[in-house]
């Protein structure tokens, strides 16, 4: 009897997926190996092992699997077998968005990240050929000597300030005329928008290119954000000059405030000279997500500093081996990011053990004062006075954010707690051939992974 051999299948297909940009070699890593960066259509940075950069980069047209694993082989120095770049391909990229076979049915959504404390609800201001082209024209502000004068001159203004200015009599001048104190919030929000300007003009000035400038909610406070995505590919300095950038464009608005001061004795403008300077100190503490955070992480050379706090707190236990997230970190990275964790792990709890006591208290304070506020503005609207209206309507929104602000925090918190314990007890073990680690990008980037 005769048997007749069933023909063989041909080898899957495998190809780049589509608008997947390969960002290149992380420069001023502090991880003990190479890490390269690929960027999703949908804006999502992911940052890959030498490896599986590599299965990406060379799977541009659409290749069998067998010619793949040999390119790859021939790149990457070590053989990888046909079977290896299948479960590689189906296991990490294909999942990830990043590969994709010919004709095959649309995939499940790739996975996006959601780190703590993380902006949402974007929305863009700018487009990027309009901020590459701001970016580009401002950037030679960054041109060392101007930027030795200007910090020069702002310590000049400040001594001026300092000692021939009344600052209590400007800002009584201020809070008691409703005009003013409606235009030194409209000015401080031009400025939030010049700090952008400045983050993506450094970017520009290091050679990578500033995506768009937008805002969105910081748990539910408005915030502007720019997508410098692109300056992961530069080196330690030009991250941190990045950084810095928008601290800098502060600087020169502080300057031109300053100096019209000085020409006019106007109180809005000194006001808005301390209070700029006062929102520049704020985003200084490497706490949250502002840009003394990113500094820090740049200096480590780690790119999601929260995302080590886990496997910090689990190496410090006596008698356990070191997480692995912990041992893949330089000597000096590792140095900062535990000195990191041990200052702001007692930090924030302190904060929410307070946020709890007081939250009764803030709650009860703000609806009271609510609505006194909204008593004062439905008599403005009655005498027909919009000014008036308008502050009290504002007044209202700058007492309701924080309280709400407290409850999304804490609902944030029981919910990944609530998740944690129930991945920690409940959960079934997942086995997993390649670790995946959390990266989030910096300066309210887009969010990204790593594997």
């Amino acid at each position: 009897m005769t048997t007749t051999a069933e023909p063989a299948s041909p080898p899957r297909q495998w190809q780049r997926a589509s608008g997947v940009e390969l960002l290149g070699l992380v420069n001023g890593s502090g991880l003990n190996h190479s890490t390269y960066l690929v960027r999703r259509a949908d804006g999502q940075v992911v940052q890959l092992t030498e490896l599986l950069h590599h299965i990406v980069a060379e799977a541009a047209p659409a290749l069998p699997s067998d010619e793949l694993a040999r390119r790859v082989s021939a790149r990457f120095g070590r053989e990888l077998d046909v079977e290896g770049l299948t479960l590689l391909a189906e296991s990490k990229l294909e999942p990830l968005g990043l590969l994709e076979s010919p004709g095959a049915a649309p995939a499940a959504p790739p996975p996006s990240a959601n780190p703590l404390l993380a902006l949402s609800a974007k929305a863009t201001l700018l487009s990027r050929g309009a901020v590459s082209r701001l970016a580009s024209l401002l950037s030679p502000l960054y041109a060392p000597p101007v930027v030795v004068l200007a910090c020069l001159a702002l310590v000049v203004l400040d001594v001026r300030l300092f000692w021939g200015s009344d600052v209590l009599g400007a800002l009584s001048a201020v809070l008691v005329t409703p005009t003013m104190l409606f235009s030194l919030y409209a000015l401080m929000i031009v400025g939030a928008l010049v700090h952008e300007v400045g983050h993506a003009a450094a970017c520009r000035y290091g050679g990578a290119k500033p995506g768009v400038i937008g805002m969105g909610l910081y748990l539910v406070f408005p915030a502007f954000f720019t997508d410098v995505t692109d300056a992961y590919r530069l080196g330690r300095a030009g991250k941190i000059r990045t950084d810095l950038g928008g601290l800098y464009f502060h600087v020169w608005w502080v300057l031109s405030a300053g100096a019209a001061y000085l020409l006019t004795d106007s109180p809005l403008l000194l006001m808005l000279v301390i209070m700029t300077q006062l929102q520049m100190a704020q985003q200084l503490p490497p706490t949250i997500r502002l840009d003394g955070y990113f500094v820090l992480a740049d200096l480590a050379g780690v790119p999601d500093l929260f995302a080590r706090v886990g496997p910090v707190l689990r190496s410090l236990i006596p008698g356990r081996a070191a997480d692995p997230r912990v041992k893949e970190l330089r000597p000096a990275s590792r140095w900062i990011v535990t000195a990191w964790v041990l200052i702001v792990v007692p930090f924030l709890a302190g904060v929410v053990v307070w946020l709890v006591l007081s939250l009764p208290i803030i709650l009860t304070e703000a609806a009271g004062a609510v609505m006194t506020h909204a008593s004062g503005m439905a008599l403005a609207l009655a005498l027909g006075q919009p000014i008036e209206t308008v502050l009290s309507l504002l007044a209202i929104l700058l007492l309701a954010l924080p309280a709400l602000g407290s409850l999304l925090i804490l609902g944030r918190l029981a919910q990944s707690l609530e998740r944690g314990l129930r991945k920690r007890f409940f959960a079934p073990p997942i086995v997993r051939n390649v670790p995946r680690h959390a990266a989030p990008p910096r300066r309210f980037r887009l969010v990204g992974y790593r594997f």
